[in-house]
């Protein structure tokens, strides 16, 4: 009897072990679900401007800019320990950079030896980070003759500056969408036009809308399922601007080329409840619907606005809206970064400067709103105290995070952020937002502007791939 009870007991330790390693693993596999949490730095690599765009697989790329004008695109993997980048030349900045079917497409700009700047479109294949090599290929524009002014010789029009682009399919092609700086021989000011553009392997083409009269200042372009939707904030009355253009057809004359440059479509859309702020960021939704955040001022109060719309038959409808009131601290600035949407987890995602409701002074701010429905209430938002972040990206995974890039302040070695959606244990601390819900109503806006057909200079740059330390500050 006694030997029978040492073997049940021994049974029976032995069972509680292995459910207490069970455990032990379905915890570990919990937590692996859910994400963490991590802060990682790049060792050595100062930079003053970045850039971050999810691939693939634990995979983004990011861009770099310091102030003694070097510049880097970077492969980051968080399952390896060290960093891949190539370097940009000198004379270029990049403005913004998309992700499509495994390619980096790019716009900024080129200064030349004589000062001159240039609007610069490029692509280059990520799969160059493994193989140690490969080339950008460039598209230069050129001064561009107007036939819209009926003089001769004609005036001529330079892209100075892509400042962000949209790219998606079209008849096979990539096609990039893009909003641009533009100097029209003769002004002393530039008007921000929109353009589109395309690389068949060799060439880049395109048609830029050069907007004639600059009473919009366009900061953002972004494409749904059917439309490609520019936004703006106006120069006259600081409203908030949008133009929606069909994606099957986008820019096209109302008849033969060169010979009638009127964009057909004279009219755009606006919403005047509130002074608009800086700058207007956008973010494809589901289908043809699409949401927008930006500050606005003096309305009586300052705060940050978030808009939620969707296109039938190529016009915007305004679906949903909130408002955060928010005390402006002396001094600060507040800025508009970038606006993403999750889409398994469905969440509006906001990286913006804010005082915010909890850091007390400017902080860099991504703010999570879940949708399908933007209700009066509280919302909450993740910041590392000390950091500035300057882009933000949905990173998918079998959990869903976000990831946003920068530096901290006085250090400025490039820093990135991942954060799993809606999650309280967090590298950062949270702030918490009350909002109120809010319909204004769209109005029509007169919108006439020209076109004309850039000219690019294109060629090939290459680059050498080079590894650099990263290490975990926080996970």
């Amino acid at each position: 009897m006694y030997i029978c009870k040492r073997i049940n007991k021994a049974l029976y330790d032995m069972k509680r072990f292995n459910i207490s390693i069970l455990f032990a693993v379905l915890l570990l596999c919990v937590s692996a679900v859910k994400g963490q949490s991590v802060v990682s730095d790049v060792l050595n690599h100062s930079s003053d401007t970045t850039i971050v765009r999810y691939w693939k697989n634990g995979i983004s790329i990011v861009y770099t800019h310091n102030e003694d004008d070097e510049n880097w695109f970077l492969l980051v993997d968080t399952a390896m320990p060290n960093a891949m980048r190539i370097a940009v030349p000198p004379a270029v900045t990049v403005n913004d950079f998309r992700i499509f079917h495994d390619t980096v497409f790019l716009g900024g700009n080129h200064v030349d030896v004589i000062g001159t700047k240039r609007g610069l479109l490029a692509c280059f294949a990520i799969n160059d980070f493994y193989s140690g090599a490969g080339y950008y290929h460039w598209g230069l524009a050129m001064a561009t003759p107007m036939p819209d002014i009926f003089v001769f010789p004609y005036v001529h029009d330079q892209i100075c500056d892509i400042l962000r682009l949209a790219v998606y399919d079209s008849s096979g092609y990539s096609k990039i969408a893009f909003i641009a700086r533009n100097l029209i021989e003769g002004d002393s000011w530039q008007r921000v036009g929109v353009g589109c553009a395309r690389y068949d392997g060799t060439l880049w083409n395109g048609m830029f809308l050069y907007n004639k009269y600059g009473r919009e200042e366009y900061t953002d372009i972004i494409s749904t399922e059917n439309y490609v939707v520019a936004v703006a904030r106006t120069n006259d009355s600081t409203c908030l601007a949008l133009r929606v253009y069909p994606k099957s057809n986008f820019i096209y004359p109302a008849g033969f080329y060169p010979s009638d440059v009127f964009y057909p479509n004279k009219y755009g859309q606006g919403l005047c409840d509130l002074q608009v702020d800086g700058n207007v960021m956008a973010t494809a939704l589901n289908g043809d619907e699409f949401a927008l955040a930006y500050h606005y001022t003096n309305s009586p109060k300052d705060g940050l606005a978030v808009r939620m719309f969707s296109i039938l038959g190529g016009t915007a409808s305004l679906t949903q809206g909130v408002n955060v009131p928010t005390v402006r601290q002396p001094g600060s600035t507040w800025k508009m970064r970038d606006v993403r949407c999750s889409p398994a987890f469905n969440y509006l995602l906001v990286l913006n400067d804010f005082d915010g409701g909890t850091p007390g002074s400017l902080a860099s701010i991504v703010y999570q709103f879940q949708l399908p429905t933007l209700a009066t209430g509280f919302y909450y938002g993740r910041y590392l105290s000390g950091y500035i972040f300057h882009a933000l990206d949905s990173y998918l995974s079998e959990y869903e995070e976000f990831i946003v890039s920068g530096y901290k302040s006085g250090m400025n070695f490039l820093t990135l952020y991942w954060e799993p959606l809606g999650i309280s244990v967090s590298c950062g601390a949270q702030d918490m937002i009350h909002v109120d819900r809010t319909t204004p109503s769209l109005n029509t806006t007169f919108m006439q502007t020209n076109m004309n057909m850039p000219n690019f200079q294109f060629g090939r740059e290459s680059f050498e791939v080079e590894e650099i330390e990263r290490r975990i500050i926080c996970n």
